[in-house]
């Protein structure tokens, strides 16, 4: 996920043409799309290649090139975009308001405007529905009263309406408060319940009195997405201040977890009840966690006794009970240890004593958090701790001794130049993480040792804070940055150029040059077979787990790298045996880190390559940790997530086995991955 070195791909064979996911039929030729992919892949914006196709005779290669354009996000492309908002082809017009939004800039806002009319619902309404999306993504107030209008305006059903009405939904709490309830509420009436729930999702995304009050009543609707989305915005601060009141709140969470038959409500309403501190929203966590329908309603009852804290005292025996129970799964005893730390920190030294040395490291990792929580920062032991032969425990105990530490970081100095000295790039960059914190002057020749370290890592996480740890000690003493750009040659990582770049502007890092466009060292061959590869359209794999099959579609027609990255590492077996690193119920399941605890990569990162498709229930997602960051980890979403909607590249849907995505937990195992062919 966050590694050093770009991919050379490794173009497989070609299989016969599919209609792409998000695309329509046809596809401009390779040697057509080649220049635009290597422009994108380059983050790299040539007016004149764009010029010629945005402007080509074809509309595929024009809806191709305003997506490239999104992608690079250079404002001298919104003028040229802005002409294709009228283009006769509505799949371009869609595809290049898509693009503005991407690109952020307000200048794009008056474009916008008029294509967000209920006016044009019936003759363009993926158009429109683009076009509110953009806005949303532009915080402006003509973008705002555009959304506003169209929401108030449209027609309440006909034909269009769910495309055009439901972007507008999904873009609305972009905008920021206060949240348009009664342009937002009668759309939770809908006949449609693919618009209900877009419609709770906005007034639940951004708590507010008004909104919650108008979603208390469809706690009970009948689409279940609408009752998960009610339940998520019913919290007990949201319950006193909206008038509905912690009684009636409680009363609906509890019918909710004990009634619902479906998923996604009964996690919700299960992370609300922790939000209500009393003793019948204990009884029921405990209840739940105890005999559990599905595991993820045991760590969503678990985390909300966390959350509860000092009020959950009463559940400190049976917190540990759980975690010290061989029965249960490891992840769920992690997670109870976690809690148990939050609700009674001696109790919690306890149990961690007799797990500290158990041969499951998630229950180790627990272990260490818990006891350096209980005794401090300066706990003796946590230099033994750092030195364990796993790796991922000396990652933990610093992170949880920083976070213990608090604003006094000085009290863990010698850990963290110890840490400096670990063999495992995470553990340096954890320290490196504490070292900013602290920004020393005396700490900067072991920050430049770490940073030369750096360059033989695979990953590229350290290198990246040993410049952010100059930077934090620049600001204190100026002059480090000055003589870390004096020692050190110009990075080959376009990552840390960028980062370099941001820390210290143009004029200081001259001599490192501009960070884009990023040396990708592919031939234009290379990229025509690229192209070729984005023309197959869909793909095929099978995730076969310990629990049971995934069956996934791949969307190589709307981002080949991706596509064409993961199939790669599949046929290596490069997934083969690895634990899923991390689950949250009604969220994601997240797959492809050798390392299991989400640090790790392939050595390599791709660029991202946002599109259209949205992340709804079972999409297949990249992994990142800042923009064109992906490597080998990616997830699926066990229910539609609008928030992570053209931030993280989709590449993929689940076509069958969600109800092994709903039992999964960290610990399990891919067993492998391999394409359908």
């Amino acid at each position: 996920m966050k590694t050093l070195f770009v991919l050379a791909l490794a173009i497989a064979p070609l299989a016969a043409c599919v209609p792409a996911a998000g695309g329509g039929t046809s596809q401009p030729s390779p040697s057509a799309t080649a220049p635009l992919l290597r422009l994108e892949d380059r983050r790299e914006y040539d007016p004149a290649v764009f010029q010629a196709a945005l402007t080509s005779p074809s509309a595929p290669l024009r809806r191709r090139a305003a997506l490239a354009a999104g992608r690079i996000r250079d404002p001298r492309s919104i003028a040229p975009l802005g002409a294709l908002l009228n283009d006769p082809d509505t799949a371009v017009a869609a595809t290049a308001a898509f693009a503005l939004g991407q690109i952020g800039d307000s200048a794009a806002v008056p474009l916008l405007v008029p294509l967000a009319d209920p006016a044009r619902i019936v003759a363009a309404p993926t158009v429109v529905g683009e076009a509110a999306y953009a806005l949303g993504k532009i915080r402006h107030p003509q973008a705002r009263a555009a959304l506003e209008r169209l929401l108030t305006d449209a027609p309440r059903e006909g034909p269009g309406v769910r495309e055009a009405v439901g972007m507008a939904l999904l873009a609305i709490w972009r905008q920021g408060r206060p949240t348009p309830v009664d342009a937002i509420a009668p759309w939770l009436r809908s006949a449609d319940p693919e618009l209900r729930w877009r419609a709770a999702y906005a007034l639940a995304r951004r708590a507010e009195p008004r909104a919650t009050a108008a979603l208390f009543p469809h706690v009970a609707d009948a689409d279940p997405l609408v009752r998960s989305f009610a339940a998520r915005g019913l919290t007990g601060p949201m319950a006193d201040s909206s008038g509905i009141g912690r009684t009636a709140a409680q009363q609906a969470l509890v019918r909710i977890i004990m009634q619902d038959s479906a998923y996604e409500p009964r996690i919700n309403a299960l992370r609300s009840l922790g939000t209500l501190p009393r003793a019948q929203t204990l009884a029921v966590l405990t209840a739940v966690a105890m005999e559990p329908r599905n595991e993820h309603e045991a760590i969503a009852a678990i985390e909300s006794m966390q959350r509860l804290g000092a009020e959950a005292a009463s559940s400190a025996a049976f917190l540990a009970s759980i975690a010290q129970s061989a029965a249960r799964p490891v992840f769920v005893r992690q997670t109870a240890l976690a809690a148990l730390a939050d609700v009674d920190s001696t109790w919690a030294a306890g149990v961690a004593r007799m797990l500290e040395t158990s041969p499951e490291w998630r229950l180790r990792a627990a272990a260490v958090r818990a006891l350096v929580e209980a005794e401090g920062p300066s706990n003796n032991r946590l230099m033994t701790f750092v030195a364990d032969p796993d790796p991922r425990i000396g990652a933990a105990a610093i992170e949880q001794a920083l976070t213990v530490a608090g604003d006094s970081v000085s009290r863990v100095s010698a850990l963290l130049i110890a840490g400096l000295a670990h063999r495992d790039a995470i553990v340096r960059t954890n320290a490196l993480g504490g070292l900013a914190r602290l920004a020393d002057p005396a700490t900067l020749p072991a920050v430049f040792d770490a940073y030369q370290r750096a360059q033989t890592d695979t990953l590229n996480d350290a290198a990246l804070a040993a410049v952010d740890a100059v930077a934090a000690i620049d600001k204190k003493q100026p002059g480090a940055a000055a003589r870390f750009l004096a020692r050190f040659p110009r990075s080959g990582d376009y990552l840390v150029r960028q980062r370099v770049n941001a820390a210290w502007g143009d004029t200081l890092t001259a001599a490192w040059g501009a960070p884009l466009p990023i040396e990708t060292n592919r031939s234009p061959a290379d990229y025509e077979r690229m192209a070729a590869v984005e023309r197959r359209g869909i793909r095929r794999a099978t995730i076969v787990t310990n629990r049971g099959d995934i069956q996934l579609e791949l969307f190589a027609g709307d981002a080949p790298q991706t596509v064409n990255s993961f199939l790669s590492l599949a046929t290596a077996g490069f997934f083969d045996g690895q634990e899923w690193p991390r689950v949250v119920p009604n969220f994601v399941i997240q797959g492809g880190d050798p390392r299991g605890d989400t640090s790790g990569g392939p050595g390599y990162v791709i660029r991202d390559e946002l599109n259209r498709n949205l992340y709804l229930r079972g999409a297949l997602g990249m992994a990142l940790s800042g923009p064109d960051t992906g490597g080998s980890q990616w997830f699926v979403t066990h229910s539609p997530q609008p928030h992570l909607d053209a931030t993280y590249t989709v590449f993929g849907r689940v076509v069958s086995g969600m109800e092994v995505a709903e039992r999964l937990l960290p610990g399990d195992r891919i067993i492998r991955i391999r394409e359908n062919r």
